[in-house]
């Protein structure tokens, strides 16, 4: 289920110290990520569970986001 969250591309963003480059380009990577799971897992009910939880894990960063990089980097 935690695939997805422990990854590099996401220890970046939910690093306070990563700069705008750093999320741009971390964001690209979770991406292709996300991409290369949804083709290559054959489990649905995994899939669902961990986009599931890594959807939660985006969410809880983006409300802990104390400045609005993450959000205007992501979100815009």
């Amino acid at each position: 289920m935690k695939r997805l969250t422990q990854t590099h591309s996401f220890r970046t963003l939910s690093s306070k110290e990563s700069t705008v480059s750093q999320i741009r380009k971390a964001t690209d990577e979770l991406i292709e990520k996300v991409i290369e799971l949804g083709d290559s897992e054959t489990d649905e009910t995994s899939l669902f569970r961990i986009m599931s939880y890594t959807q939660f894990s985006l969410q809880t960063l983006q409300k802990k986001s104390r400045n609005n990089t993450f959000n205007s980097v992501l979100f815009d």
